[in-house]
């Protein structure tokens, strides 16, 4: 037994030893894949930035590795390079790429005693080559691997560069947040000033955000920058690069930045979304192909379906609107936005505490803020910055050609340097509101109810999980019958659930997913009014089934992909397309939206705004005014706006105010006016909705509400209904004439 057991440690031990030294060789032969060829190395500088190109040919932006901007290693300020090997890499000018102290520390410390707090072990060498070749995924292996790889590859990189070149490299390539790559780019975006005339602090502040660019945000957190500025500047005393006295003196001075907003870049979110989608197209191909194309190295061309001049106009649009919109908000709570949603605001607090006391918090520094028109330095405590930021209200906007989902204009917000999250995203849900109905009534006209079926506006009881539900009509209005035209244009809540209730909730549902709606909507009645969270471009996907003949598209915004030398990695085909409505209930459906821009909810698009495009529209607002929508359908634009705070319970308490038409429509009426100024558009806003047989408008050809008779309220018309049309104005003679008269006129009807 013990020779066993012998036998048994004895293998471990062998085991233990030979097991790297096999394992590193079969990384070294590319056993898991080619590492850097010495071509590749030795050609570092000549990495080429990839384009991205609108649907004309015109630049959005690129992605690069690093600029052509690259500055010489004599353009770097001394004091960024000791801050930098103070405290990344102490022993930088001694070791050949690996620094065997350190690596022996991370993996006694952080693999055998399994302390998260030794350090990542990594030079400034491996840093570079994680930077210039990013890891890839081994799943189990992932971390070993590519260590190995970044060790052999550092080795490399050391017997072709110079320590300085090294360092030179390093700086030019290494991200700084905010999509800022490089020192220069850096330097002038935090402090507005050149690498080379960076003082002591500063330098400490950027080499501290190496170590986290977010979270030592000198403009987005202070405090934590200031506090890791002051743990480099202790680094360089320790190392003899700064006197003792001279770190002491540095540590008492406040930071300071000067902050250069980025000049607006146009569709920030789309190329966002562009770069996540090519890079995974791009590992994917690589794989199938053995290649190793990178985004941000191998001058790719990205041809997209963007367009530059109408992207520039929804930005303005937007920008129009939102300032004036929370200047409105900002007034309507005057101050008081907080008392009522404490919870909130606790919750959000503790997400960026990082650590500090509340008395920190609360203490005022400078501070870059967002705020309208620009943002601009203020001195505010961390929590006033929460408050500030957290209250700003938030759109999207989404404009796609109805034929084939070509995406022509994306704005995911109202601005991706404080708010990176893009509303416009597939991910990006929030609850539609009555911008819903329309499918209900697609569904309706595609199960053979007629659009001149007339559906009474009284509310109906309905057996939900929670008990008995009832929809509720915005001005408590119940009287009357509505046509689909009727409730459509007025939005009436519950001739929209009546009606859902007749054609079936699963039915309507299987309906919207044929449109092109994959978020999960709920089994309950109360889908009818939209309680569904959907994305805007299911949306505007689903409103593109209307307007071109009732096939389903799928939103899609790369057109082709080339490699530098022209050569097709990949070309958007289209597929053939699925129908998802008939062909007369797109046209029916088309009609009844256009009379809600003409005579309903969204008639402010003719009267305020004075577009007399042929369009139609439905707007949408959620419970509590949280949400705030207006979908847009033109022959061959269409259209979807959200309005609405980072979280619901930011919003107006007023529907008057919160409600689709005042938070949305106006983006998209300003967006479109500028269309209709730029004679380059007229292919969007000059041509009408095809003509439908005139069989299928016959079948509309109805009055929209009719009054039920009600003896009490025709004797005494005391009521708040106000009717539609040419009805209005009889029932409005009707209530000035006496009851006597009335009943004289009764007896002399035939």
């Amino acid at each position: 037994m013990k020779k066993l057991l012998f036998k048994i440690i004895s293998f471990l031990v062998l085991a233990s030893v030979i097991g790297p030294i096999v394992f590193f060789f079969m990384v070294l032969k590319g056993f898991f894949g080619p590492l850097p060829t010495q071509d590749e190395l030795q050609n570092i500088h000549h990495l080429e930035a990839s384009i991205v190109l609108d649907v004309k040919g015109n630049q959005l932006g690129k992605f690069y590795v690093q600029d052509r901007s690259a500055i010489a290693y004599s353009e770097i300020s001394p004091k960024l390079i000791n801050g930098l090997i103070a405290t990344e890499d102490q022993r930088f000018f001694e070791h050949q790429g690996i620094d065997l102290r350190s690596l022996g520390r991370v993996v006694v410390k952080s693999i055998l005693l399994q302390k998260g707090s030794s350090g990542g072990g990594s030079t400034i060498t491996q840093q570079l080559v994680k930077n210039l070749f990013p890891r890839k995924n081994y799943k189990a292996f992932y971390y070993p691997i590519n260590k190995i790889r970044e060790l052999i590859t550092a080795y490399k990189l050391e017997q072709i560069y110079t320590k300085q070149e090294i360092l030179e490299l390093y700086l030019n390539t290494v991200s700084f947040g905010e999509d800022v790559y490089g020192v220069e780019s850096a330097s002038k975006r935090y402090f507005n000033v050149s690498a080379k005339d960076l003082n002591p602090q500063q330098a400490a502040i950027l080499v501290g955000m190496l170590k986290a660019t977010t979270s030592y945000n000198p403009v987005r957190h202070p405090e934590a920058s200031l506090k890791r500025r002051n743990l480099v500047l202790v680094q360089m005393a320790k190392q003899e690069m700064l006197t003792q006295t001279a770190c002491d003196s540095l540590q008492e001075l406040p930071l300071e930045t000067d902050y250069q907003k980025p000049r607006g870049k146009l569709a920030p979110y789309f190329l966002a979304t562009i770069r996540k989608k090519v890079k995974s197209f791009l590992e994917g191909y690589n794989s199938e192909h053995e290649t190793d194309l990178s985004l941000r190295k191998s001058g790719i061309k990205i041809y997209t379906t963007l367009d530059a001049n109408m992207q520039k106009y929804a930005e303005q649009a937007m920008h129009a609107h939102m300032e004036k919109l929370q200047a409105l908000f900002d007034k309507h709570w005057n101050g008081a936005l907080w008392d009522q949603n404490q919870k909130l605001l606790i919750k959000e607090l503790k997400k960026i505490a990082n650590g500090r006391s509340d008395a920190e918090l609360r203490k005022a520094t400078k501070m870059t803020v967002f705020d309208w028109p620009n943002s601009e330095v203020k001195t505010m405590s961390p929590l006033d910055s929460l408050k500030h930021h957290l209250a700003q209200l938030q759109a999207g906007f989404l404009a796609m050609q109805p034929s084939n989902g070509a995406i022509k204009a994306w704005v995911g917000g109202i601005d991706y340097t404080y708010y990176p999250y893009d509303h416009v995203a597939e991910s990006a849900k929030r609850q539609v509101g009555s911008t819903f109905k329309p499918i209900v009534y697609a569904t309706a006209l595609e199960n053979k109810v007629s659009p001149c079926t007339y559906f009474k506006a009284e509310q109906q009881a309905f057996e939900v999980k929670e008990g008995e539900w009832k929809a509720a009509n915005d001005h408590g209005n119940y009287d009357g019958k509505y046509s689909m035209e009727g409730a459509l244009e007025e939005s009436v809540n519950t001739v929209a659930v009546n009606l859902l209730n007749k054609v079936g909730i699963s039915t309507t549902i299987e309906q919207a997913k044929k449109m092109g709606i994959r978020s999960t909507m709920p089994e309950v009645p109360s889908l009818a009014l939209g309680v569904a969270s959907i994305s805007i471009q299911e949306m505007v996907a689903a409103y593109c089934t209307f307007v071109n003949g009732g096939y389903q598209v799928r939103p899609h915004a790369i057109l082709r992909i080339e490699d530098k030398d022209g050569n097709v990695l990949y070309e958007y085909k289209e597929v053939t397309r699925a129908r998802a409505l008939s062909a007369k209930t797109a046209a029916q459906m088309t009609k009844l939206l256009e009379g809600v821009v003409d005579d309903g909810t969204g008639k402010s698009i003719r009267t305020r705004y004075k577009l007399t495009n042929p369009m139609g529209g439905k707007t949408g607002t959620t419970q509590g005014n949280a949400d705030g929508w207006f979908m847009a359908i033109t022959p061959h634009l269409v259209s979807g706006t959200w309005v609405g705070g980072i979280y619901p319970a930011i919003r107006f308490r007023d529907t008057s105010l919160g409600q689709g038409a005042t938070m949305a429509l106006p983006i998209w009426a300003g967006f479109y006016q500028q269309l209709n100024a730029d004679k380059a558009f007229n292919y969007y806003t000059k041509p009408g909705f095809k003509s439908m047989p005139q069989s299928w408008a016959d079948e509309l050809d109805c009055d929209p509400f009719k009054e039920e008779f009600n003896l009490r309220k025709w004797l005494f018309p005391n009521r708040k209904n106000k009717d539609k049309k040419d009805s209005k104005e009889e029932k409005s003679k009707e209530n000035k004439e006496g009851v006597l008269k009335k009943i004289g006129k009764w007896f002399k009807k035939d």
